[in-house]
């Protein structure tokens, strides 16, 4: 009993006892709770023996090479081996025969031990095979380990202590020769179930030559170059490697230091007396544990390499056959017709949301589709769960009046759209939706490689992959808005709250953390846009970041908008109606709108009881339940505000509703901050609405300008043009410049209806259709289409 306290002794027993608590939680937290007892047994015994031989043998290997030994180290894990040699002394000693068996067992049965309990949590058949090697190799060095001893008279073992021979010797050891004999009689008995009730013939054991299958087996260079044989493979010379360079080497027991178990334990030595620096105490540390999945880091990176570019090859090797497949579902036969069909695929997840990106999409694919008869269009959209390609292309005409030739256009479901979407990254949205957007673009390009890639949607790490797929394809980008842009960097490095980092700009640290990953962002986002062959920007704002993002020039091409029904709307206007068209997104900012007119209602209110009174009209679409939300808590923030009254909700309306409301209305309100360009202002401005937006970005530098209150550095060519629009920042400027521009409907009308003829004639000649269609040709089509001739005249010479 006066050996249990010592607080060597303590320490190293419940050591062990934190490993059997580590197995015991992983095994709660890695299998469902109604599992079996003996499978939570099995499991429980292979995370204990990894955790064992990973986190108390390793540190013996590293303690006992490089002329190192267990008695002549200090520290934790230097104690509780000498716990243990105490029992067998040659552990103390870097004994050449324990050294090379535990570096076996340490990286190799370590990580073995846990590859099989992956095995059993995944139902995987195969851990029957493994773990008889597992536990073949647990028997094999249990008795290498000892007969040698026991062979010579047991002159190292302690035989006298009953803690040393009971507990450490018998009990120990043991448990490694019954729980590995168990597992393979019950692993041999299935094995032996499982062959004797199938019908495969051994061709072992049959002297006659078997009648061959029609069952179609894995080739055998398919199962060689597997993920897991590679990998192991890999592991394996590592290991070899390693060892030769590492090669332990025995020190005499003789010239070491006597082990005093009885002796004073000093846990952490005083700085005068240490014989190690700090630094190499922690890379003592680190060393043993980093070491084993380093190596199996490596191994598994080499194979997914192998798999990946296995299924990149075949991507492309069956890419003809999906081609030829998705263009029967149109009727079109590739293999009769003269000339092959030109495949331009528009990347648009989302293309059935109804926004002003969307209206950008089918612009651009009824244009194609108009410029060359031979033109397919594929677009890749995770909306098809949801509704048919009919009721999108619907809903497209509907919505912007845009009629397509459906027996033109294919439409690829994307399953993963999940992975772009903010709710599932809780945290690192931004490197999340990125890293989902390389999976959708893997699961997009694999269903079909187009002749031609346009992004439509900003998913600038589609880029690479669409690279990867195809190096020659001409890849081009629509960009709406930047990722990571430096006005993002600016608001987190001044710690300014704003709708997404509201609680990291109250805390220094985060602050901090947090710019330093939109700084890695902005590098890797960088990288991924240098991929594509023509990026346009869709206004200045946004091409001045792409700019600086990519050091290369990058063009304007504004977003189409269909001015000409709302061109035929009065320029009179009577009523108080604002008007605000937006999606309903958190950027949008639709709760200070509702700030805005309860600011209005405080200073004005009798402008909301007289004729015509003051009313607020949010229009815009709604896309998920994310969506809905939003819109609810919105309706309550109208009413715990009293604006019920005064305030009109319109979700998802058809186009023609939109035309009449924005025909009547008064005011076109839009409140977001560094709108990327801002379309709902111009179909303000086409309407003869009254614009008042944000001062920022799109509405500011492009749109409604010249701005009435608040201009831009002018030239002599804006000098001369008539003010089109008003622009704020706060709540209290917007409702002072609503009080305005009503008390200037009032007073002098005709002022207000100049702005508004001065506001259409800017939007129907800047931001039209038709402006659209020549600036796309320009600046993307035209680059892409040389791109795309070179390759199909590269084509032809190796036909």
């Amino acid at each position: 009993m006066e050996r249990l306290l010592n607080l060597q002794t303590a320490l190293s027993l419940g050591y062990v006892g934190s490993m059997i608590g580590g197995a015991y939680l992983c095994s709660l937290y890695m299998l469902p709770s109604n599992c079996s007892l003996k499978t939570r047994l099995i499991y429980l015994w292979l995370s204990f023996d990894c955790i064992c031989h990973l986190a108390l043998e390793g540190w013996f290997v590293y303690l006992s090479t490089q002329s190192r030994t267990v008695n002549s180290c200090s520290g934790l894990f230097a104690y509780v081996w000498q716990e243990y040699a105490a029992a067998d002394a040659r552990w103390g000693t870097a004994d050449p025969t324990l050294v090379s068996m535990e570096w076996v067992t340490v990286l190799l049965a370590g990580p073995l031990a846990g590859y099989c309990a992956w095995l059993l949590r995944k139902h995987d058949a195969t851990y029957h095979f493994w773990v008889v090697v597992l536990s073949t190799a647990e028997l094999y060095g249990g008795w290498m380990t000892f007969a040698p001893e026991w062979l010579t008279g047991s002159r190292a073992l302690a035989t006298s202590d009953w803690l040393l021979l009971w507990v450490y010797l018998v009990l120990m050891n043991l448990v490694w020769v019954v729980v590995p004999a168990w597992l393979m009689v019950d692993s041999y008995a299935f094995v032996a179930n499982s062959l004797s009730e199938t019908k495969l013939v051994d061709c072992t054991l049959e002297s006659v030559q078997p009648t061959p299958s029609k069952t179609k087996l894995e080739p055998s260079t398919k199962r060689v170059t597997g993920m897991r044989a590679i990998s192991g493979s890999a592991y394996l010379l590592l290991v070899a490697a390693l060892f030769v360079y590492i090669m332990p080497v025995g020190v005499s027991a003789t010239s070491q230091q006597a082990y005093d178990p009885l002796g004073t334990t000093t846990l952490l030595p005083i700085p005068s007396k240490r014989t190690e620096s700090m630094l190499t105490t922690l890379y003592g540390v680190l060393v043993p544990l980093l070491l084993p999945l380093g190596l199996l880091g490596f191994s598994f990176t080499v194979g997914a390499i192998q798999v990946a570019d296995k299924a990149l090859r075949k991507v492309r090797k069956t890419n003809r056959t999906r081609r030829r497949k998705l263009l029967a579902s149109i009727g079109i036969d590739e293999k009769v017709e003269a000339s092959s069909r030109t495949l331009i695929g528009f990347f648009h997840p989302y293309c059935n949301a109804g926004g002003g990106g969307e209206r950008v999409l089918y612009e651009a694919v009824q244009l194609h589709l108009s410029l060359d008869a031979q033109c397919v269009v594929v677009i890749y959209t995770g909306d098809l769960d949801s509704a048919s390609k009919t009721e999108i292309l619907e809903k497209a005409s509907s919505r912007f009046g845009i009629t397509l030739d459906a027996d033109r256009i294919i439409m690829v479901a994307l399953t993963r759209r999940w992975m772009v979407q903010d709710s599932t990254w809780k945290r690192f949205t931004l490197l999340g939706q990125s890293y989902g957007s390389v999976w959708l673009a893997l699961e997009a390009l694999s269903s079909l490689i187009p002749d031609v890639y346009i992004d439509t949607m900003g998913y600038a790490f589609s880029y690479p992959v669409a690279r990867l797929l195809a190096r020659r394809m001409p890849i081009g980008a629509y960009v709406h808005y930047p990722i990571v842009s430096t006005d993002m960097l600016h608001r987190v490095a001044c710690r300014e709250a704003a709708h997404t980092n509201a609680s990291v700009a109250h805390s220094r640290v985060r602050t901090m953390l947090k710019l330093y990953y939109y700084r890695l962002l902005a590098r890797l986002y960088s990288w991924a846009l240098k991929r594509a062959d023509v990026i346009v920007a869709n206004g200045s704002w946004t091409r001045a970041h792409l700019e600086q993002l990519t050091r290369r020039k990058v063009e304007r091409v504004f977003p189409p908008c269909d001015t000409e029904e709302m061109a035929q709307f009065g320029v009179e206007r009577t009523s108080r109606t604002v008007v605000s068209l937006a999606q309903f997104r958190p950027e949008k900012d639709h709760a200070m709108q509702l700030h805005i007119l309860k600011s209005l209602l405080t200073s004005h209110p009798h402008w909301f009881t007289s004729s015509p009174a003051v009313k607020l009209i949010l229009m815009g679409s709604s896309r998920n339940a994310d969506d809905q939300q939003r819109i609810a808590n919105l309706r309550s923030l109208s009413t715990s505000l009293g604006l019920d009254a005064h305030v009109e909700f319109v979700v998802n309306a058809p186009f023609s509703h939109i035309l009449q409301t924005l025909s009547t209305a008064s005011i076109g309100l839009s409140t977001m901050k560094d709108e990327h360009f801002g379309i709902n202002v111009v179909e303000f401005m086409a309407s003869a609405l009254i614009t008042l937006s944000h001062k920022s970005a799109g509405p500011w530098l492009d749109i409604a300008c010249p701005s009435k209150n608040h201009q831009l550095p002018t030239t002599p060519v804006t000098r001369a043009q008539p003010a089109v629009g008003y622009h704020a920042e706060s709540v209290d400027e917007f409702a002072a410049v609503l009080v305005n521009i009503f008390e200037t409907q009032l007073v002098d009308p005709q002022q207000l209806t100049h702005m508004r003829s001065a506001a259409r004639l800017r939007a129907q000649s800047v931001f039209s259709r038709h402006a659209f269609i020549h600036a796309w040709q320009q600046c993307l089509w035209s680059k892409l289409q040389l791109k795309l001739d070179s390759q199909q005249h590269h084509n032809m010479k190796l036909e």
